[in-house]
């Protein structure tokens, strides 16, 4: 699931979810989306940050901070103005994660929290000021997600946090989680993952599934689980990356990329890009912040098409190594081959290290191959959607060949 933001209007009766440039309103009382949406951010917010925004926070007078990158706003909803700012975080809240912050929430005490990657500051409602301590958010909530997407302080007294497809009620006492959490987000909360605004729905893939080959599907499938990311960040281990999760091991590689200055479009040299590459290597805390943190600082991004040329060729790449290592690689499903494809762009050693996957796989055993096709999670939660994707695309690889379905078509997201 995309990026998600969220928070309840200050009158408990209505909460507002961004992802991307689009938008919900969601009815408490009801337990969903309204009807219409979903709507552009530019088209009902005027002067608020039209897309990818980080977090909201409603206040206690009435109006809502919003946060994007390293820059703050305040907003009046009810009249539909900007308050104050854009301005730097450092200067509305100082003392605060100054780069960007992932999530916040006013709890029900008056003290509000700010979640950084897989830190959290708090804002002392009694003094009026953030405590600069940044602290881990796995030693302080026990059983919370280690890094949260957004948080919530429903009408009801129960705060709500997200991370990835995701989502657990916690303890309004002491932050722990209830039992029977967490909870897929799709399950409980109509109206979301957010879809396409009207006029942008795709007619929906008929019971054939789709016909197009596993690469040129394969960029749709995975800017989900990766995001598509114009700039140099941090990844969880703080490697280099761009694109749609492509590492960038060193400012050599990064120099033989085609990129231009966000600000101007003019291409940037090969001492600018080293440069670049230095700069978002050595700078501290990024790989907690994920790579919306570097998103404030980046000055250089890749046009579109390099970003599609440089995921087809690491494609290529992969497929020509697993059409040699596998001998029916060609009559394979077309889902099992987007899953194996799917874990190897993750690199995982595969598919020499994985035994267990390959018997089976060689063998047709899909519904053995989909058992054997978890990725570790530890440190790194964002795998748990891709954990999730390829599940369901080894076993519609077993449905396929059991109900003599056509092994060339792709039947994913759809489950058989």
């Amino acid at each position: 699931m995309e990026k998600l933001c969220g928070f309840v209007a200050p009158s408990g009766m209505k909460a507002y979810f961004f992802t991307g440039d689009r938008y919900i309103r969601y009815d408490v009382e009801a337990d969903g989306a309204d009807e219409g949406y979903p709507l552009a951010i530019a088209d009902q917010w005027p002067g608020l940050f039209e897309a990818d925004i980080d977090a909201a926070l409603p206040w206690s007078d009435g109006s809502v901070f919003f946060f994007r990158g390293d820059q703050c706003l305040a907003y009046d909803i009810e009249n539909g103005v900007v308050l104050d700012g854009p301005r730097p975080i450092a200067e509305m809240w100082p003392g605060l994660f100054d780069l960007g912050i992932d999530a916040a929430i006013l709890w029900g005490s008056g003290n509000a929290y700010f979640f950084s990657g897989e830190e959290y500051q708090v804002f002392d409602g009694a003094s009026g000021k953030i405590d600069p301590e940044a602290r881990p958010i796995a030693g302080d909530w026990p059983g919370a997600f280690p890094r949260i997407d957004t948080a919530l302080w429903w009408p009801s007294g129960n705060p709500y946090v997200f991370a990835g497809s995701e989502y657990a009620r916690l303890d309004p006492e002491d932050g722990s989680v209830a039992e029977g959490f967490p909870r897929p987000v799709e399950e409980d909360w109509r109206g979301l993952p957010i879809g396409p605004v009207a006029g942008d729905v795709p007619e929906p893939a008929g019971p054939a599934g789709s016909a197009r080959s596993v690469r040129d599907f394969f960029p749709e499938f995975s800017a989900p689980l990766e995001g598509r990311v114009p700039y140099l960040y941090q990844d969880v281990k703080g490697l280099v990356t761009t694109g749609v999760g492509n590492l960038v091991d060193s400012p050599e590689e990064a120099a033989a990329l085609p990129f231009v200055h966000a600000a101007t479009g003019r291409p940037a040299t090969r001492a600018e890009i080293e440069a670049e590459w230095h700069r978002i290597k050595n700078e501290p805390g990024l790989a907690k912040k994920g790579h919306l943190a570097a998103k404030a600082i980046h000055t250089l991004e890749l046009p579109d098409a390099a970003i599609d040329e440089l995921v087809r060729k690491r494609f290529d790449v992969n497929e020509a190594r697993m059409s040699a290592f596998f001998p029916g690689w060609a009559d394979w499903p077309a889902d099992a081959r987007l899953g194996a494809h799917s874990i190897a762009w993750t690199g995982s050693f595969f598919p020499t290290r994985w035994p267990g996957f390959t018997a089976a796989a060689n063998a047709g055993r899909w519904e053995e191959a989909a058992a054997q096709s978890h990725l570790r999670e530890d440190g790194n939660p964002g795998i748990a959607p891709r954990n999730r994707a390829n599940l369901r695309l080894f076993r519609n690889a077993a449905a396929v060949v059991a109900r003599g379905l056509d092994r060339s078509r792709i039947y994913y997201p759809a489950a058989l």
